[in-house]
């Protein structure tokens, strides 16, 4: 009976009230810097140190055909570490 008609859901506008000096001052600024209110992009996961990645290249030179979870034994290190490494710093 209501073949083709869709429920469309929308959003409550969400207000923010600054009560608190302190909301005040920190806002402040940052809305003059950029004109927005928005969160600015975090740093996110930390990059493996270059020493690392140049062991799981050496690692690797000396026998390719090793495998990940054997390398991440020798080098003290997580399996996912090494898999990273290889997929994306060493392509």
């Amino acid at each position: 009976m209501y073949s083709g008609i869709t429920k469309i859901y929308y959003r409550k506008p969400v207000v923010q009230v600054f009560t608190k000096p302190v909301q005040i001052e920190r806002t402040t600024p940052k809305f003059t810097e950029t004109g927005c209110m928005c969160k600015q992009k975090s740093s996110g996961r930390p990059l493996t140190a270059k020493y690392d990645v140049e062991r799981v290249r050496v690692s690797f030179l000396r026998s390719p055909k090793k495998s990940t979870g054997t390398a991440a034994k020798e080098l003290s290190m997580s399996k996912t570490t090494v898999c990273r490494v290889l997929c994306k710093r060493l392509v």
